[in-house]
């Protein structure tokens, strides 16, 4: 059950008595945040999307944005919101714009059925206009893109778990799941599985979103991902929206021991695929195959060349075609087509088997993981030297 800390505090003119400075602190989702006191609180300014003169509820973010919006749809998607708003609100102070000027202290009746509720929440602006524009109507209309960008889908997870919305929860882990896949057949395998809008590094964000969510089916996938990072870039990891320079927040895998199975990770899948390349050019001829002399010649160059090929042994692309070296190397297609078929089944038998293995490599445990089943058997074949 997530937290429940945002609560209703007094209105903007006393905003001088929250806490301006805060220490070092985690987040729990791998961004580390530290923040530095003004000598002088800012007012909030507010939003240029989520600003409704009509709305009945103000959410001011960090101090530093205001959101004036409608509260219906937060208190019916969000029993966070909902026990939130349920708290009387305190009275405006003298002085307040929608205080009786005649009666200190005390709303001007003619206002009162319009003063929006206050909230402050500790949310990054950035974040809580993704939640929001899920859930209330901005200023203009909007259509959902096709191609979301992780730090939408990020803030609907955290947020939407956060605050216990669940259907902005599940559609945000839904997206993810469409390409971070467990079923072998739905991965297209041109790339690491990844949404066309994220960008590599943003794996990390994946791996973090799956442990706060206890999504295990996302881990795999994202791991692997994180795995084809360089070194430097998987242990500092990404910038945060809105932020640049030198000292801008950045988010890193939370979980030390993540760090560590992305290194063992790339050991694994270099050992994976080194062991199925050897196995797919096995000295082997399909039972069918119509010129076995040739054949048999072709299959003892294509192994000797590899040692020229390491990035067809030594990779952690598994996922490439191997019968792109083949057709690079047997450009004048000598090899007899039943030998040719033989390899391609053996090239998908022996990624089937990588992928199904792939939560192992990554040191993982998934329930249901390769529902396709085990790989299937090699194809029919017989020794190379055999007539």
């Amino acid at each position: 059950m997530p937290s429940r800390n945002p609560s209703p505090e007094p209105s903007a003119e006393r905003q001088s008595q929250f806490p301006t400075e805060e220490a070092q602190k985690s987040t729990g989702s791998g961004v580390i945040e530290i923040s530095l006191a003004d000598s002088v609180p800012k007012q909030p300014k507010p939003d240029d999307e989520f600003w409704l003169e009509d709305g009945n509820l103000t959410l001011i973010a960090r101090n530093a944005v205001e959101f004036r919006v409608y509260k219906g749809p937060l208190i019916a998607n969000s029993p966070v919101f909902r026990d939130m708003l349920s708290l009387p609100q305190p009275a405006p102070e003298h002085g307040h714009p929608n205080a009786d000027p005649k009666s200190p202290g005390t709303l001007c009746h003619r206002c009162a059925t319009y003063t929006p509720a206050l909230v402050h929440v500790p949310d990054s602006p950035e974040d809580l206009r993704h939640f929001l524009r899920v859930l209330v109507p901005g200023r203009t209309p909007r259509v959902t893109p096709d191609d979301l960008s992780f730090h939408a889908v990020s803030a609907c997870v955290r947020l939407g778990h956060k605050y216990e919305a669940e259907a902005v929860l599940q559609g945000a882990l839904g997206y993810l799941k469409k390409y971070y896949v467990d079923s072998f057949d739905t991965w297209p395998r041109v790339d690491p599985p990844r949404p066309p809008a994220f960008e590599a590094a943003h794996a990390i964000g994946v791996v973090n979103l799956a442990r706060l969510t206890g999504t295990d089916a996302l881990l795999p996938a994202a791991l692997m991902g994180c795995c084809m990072l360089g070194a430097d870039e998987l242990i500092r990891g990404f910038m945060l929206e809105g932020e640049t320079g030198d000292g801008a927040r950045r988010e890193a895998l939370a979980d030390a021991a993540d760090v560590g199975r992305c290194f063992a990770g790339r050991a694994n899948l270099m050992q994976a695929n080194t062991l199925a390349t050897l196995s797919l050019f096995a000295q082997t001829l399909s039972e069918g195959c119509t010129r076995r002399e040739v054949c048999g010649a072709v299959f003892l160059r294509l192994v000797d060349e590899l040692r020229g090929h390491e990035r067809v042994v030594c990779t952690l692309d598994w996922f490439k075609y191997w019968t792109d070296y083949i057709d690079g190397r047997d450009d004048d297609r000598r090899i007899c087509a039943a030998c040719y078929k033989m390899l391609q089944d053996r090239e998908k038998v022996q990624h089937k088997d990588i992928w199904r293995r792939l939560p192992e490599l990554m040191g993982v445990t998934v329930e249901g993981w390769a529902a396709d089943g085990p790989a299937a058997a090699d194809a029919s074949a017989t020794p190379a030297g055999q007539a």
